[in-house]
Formats: structure tokens, C-alpha cells, sequence
């Protein structure tokens, strides 16, 4: 039943929506108040994990307190992010102090450079969400969690279906205004690059929406974050901002029961190529990008 009730909300957006009636603005930041690298790094480096994994926390858990890669491998020859070492275990820390690790079989990596942690299911504890990379069939999200004295795999969504195609997470948030938070992602953003909304629901990890011509990544780079997210309507649903297919544009979008709702699109003058801020001001949303051309801007209304 809960399939067929989420299969009626999915929706293949080929062609672009029509703007929102309020125009967005481009303001290049000439003052230095924005440093070069927009985004700041603050996680901290794992000590015991990938060369330069960063440890994922959270604060007010009972459970996974944080999250990071370890057991670093060589055997998938992809090297999307820049070199060819991934992760073959997925370590998690307790408020406690108790250390818990899902390792891998040898045919699977982590490919990626740290873990994001939310409450999925509406359950109060913590999921862990990773992606996960077959050597044969590519990309994967499979989200983790604790049960009893072990660290599980809790779901899976499909391997993208052949070796050397990846996906990157675009953001965890309540983009339908639920209880629950959905997933979005950037599957294969250097060819083709298709937006992909999962909801969890019932043990399924089940697909709501998927829409072409995004990207979030520069192939070869460590930066994972090229797109953020804000309430910008101020109507209690997050909206998501990313480059489309070329990164000369950022594009704003909102997910309705009715689809894909595009707000903005915004020509840049180069392509995006570092971690997209995002600044609130009561009603006033700018994300700030960094381009390919040493320029940052500001987008807002």
C-alpha cells in the first residue's frame, strides 16, 4: 500500500519548471567579508580513517554521537574524489565513549569522505547515511544504525548498476514539511546528473522524485558540499540550492505533493566549483557561491 501511495508523488522532470514571479539577484562580494574558500572546513580529521576523512557529530543523542570512514583501501580503482583510497569501514561513537564499526565485504567501499547523521525514520535515535559503492554495479545509499550491541545497515537503496558511476548526498531535510526528513541526491553529477528525492518509510528507502540536468561535484575534487539549504518561502519546507549540469547556474528548487517546484535559476559567470554558504536574516535567504574564475556572489532577492 505504502508503495503505491508514494509511487503517485513520483514524478521525471525533463523540462524546466517555470520561475517563481519574485525575482532572485546576483551580487558579486568584492569587500573580503566572504573568505576565498566561502565554507570553512570545522569537522575535525579521524585519527584512525581515511587520509583525510572528517568525523561527523551530533549533539543531544543517546546513541551515535558521531560518525567517520576508516580501514582505508585501495581495491576500487574509481578515484572520483581525487585519488584512489577509499573506506572499507564505517565507525560510530557513543555519548559514552563506545566505539561500534560496520566493515565492509571486498567487493564494497565507502566512497566518501564523511558520514551525515539525522534521525530518518522519526524513531529519536540517530541514523547513520553513507555512500556505498559496489566495485561492479557503482553507487549506493545505505543508511546504518545501533541495534543492541551492533552497528547495522538498516536500508539500502539500488546500486546505480555498473562500476565507476558515484552519487553525492545534496542534502538531508523536511523538503515535504514532515516529521521525517527526505534525502536528496545528485546521482552521476558529471553525466547527466539526475536529482533524486528518497524518503524512508515502512523498512524501504523508496524513490519520490527525480529530475534531470544537476550537478554538486567537480570530478576529481575532495569538496562534497556544492549545495546547501534554507526555508527560503518561510512556509516550513526546506528548499534546496545547486549547480545545474555545467555549474553555471544555481538553481533553487522546493519539493511539492505535486513535484519539483523550481524558484529560481540564476546565470553565473563562471561554473561553481567550491561549497555553496547559505545566510538567514529573518525572511532573507542569500546562498553565496564560490566560481571557477576566483569570484564570489551573492544570490538573493
Amino acid at each position: 500500500m505504502y508503495r503505491l501511495l508514494f509511487a503517485l508523488i513520483l514524478l521525471l522532470a525533463t523540462t524546466q519548471l517555470p520561475l517563481a514571479q519574485e525575482a532572485w539577484k546576483l551580487t558579486e562580494i568584492t569587500d573580503g567579508s566572504i573568505p576565498a574558500e566561502i565554507v570553512p572546513e570545522t569537522r575535525e580529521l579521524a585519527t584512525d580513517a581515511l587520509p583525510d576523512g572528517l568525523i561527523t557529530t551530533i549533539e543531544n543523542t543517546d546513541d551515535i554521537a558521531s560518525a567517520w570512514y576508516s580501514e582505508p583501501t585501495g581495491r576500487y580503482r574509481h578515484g572520483v574524489l581525487g585519488d584512489r583510497i577509499e573506506a572499507g569501514s564505517l565507525r560510530v561513537k557513543t555519548p559514552r565513549g563506545a566505539t561500534y564499526t560496520y566493515r565492509l565485504p571486498r567487493t564494497q567501499v565507502f566512497e566518501d569522505i564523511s558520514p551525515r547523521l539525522a534521525d530518518v525514520d522519526g524513531d529519536g535515535r540517530t541514523e547513520v547515511i553513507t555512500i556505498l559503492s559496489s566495485l561492479n554495479q557503482g553507487a549506493s545509499i545505505a543508511i546504518f544504525n545501533l541495534n543492541g550491541n551492533a552497528l547495522v545497515k538498516m536500508v539500502q537503496s539500488n546500486f546505480i548498476g555498473q562500476p565507476n558511476r558515484w552519487l553525492n548526498v545534496a542534502g538531508v531535510g523536511n523538503y515535504l514539511g514532515g516529521n521525517t526528513p527526505e534525502i536528496a541526491i545528485v546521482v552521476t553529477p558529471h553525466i547527466g546528473g539526475t536529482l533524486q528525492i528518497f524518503k524512508y518509510h515502512s523498512g524501504a528507502l523508496l524513490p519520490i522524485l527525480a529530475a534531470r540536468s544537476f550537478s554538486n561535484h567537480v570530478i576529481g575534487s575532495r569538496e562534497l558540499r556544492l549545495s546547501n539549504q534554507a526555508d527560503v518561502d518561510s512556509n516550513g519546507s526546506i528548499e534546496l540550492a545547486l549547480p545545474s549540469q555545467d555549474r553555471k547556474d544555481l538553481v533553487i528548487v522546493g519539493l511539492g505533493r505535486d513535484g519539483l517546484n523550481e524558484l529560481a535559476r540564476i546565470k553565473l559567470p563562471s561554473p561553481i566549483d567550491k561549497a555553496i554558504g547559505v545566510e538567514k536574516s529573518g525572511d532573507d535567504t542569500r546562498f553565496l557561491v564560490g566560481l571557477e574564475n576566483g569570484e564570489i556572489h551573492a544570490v538573493h532577492r
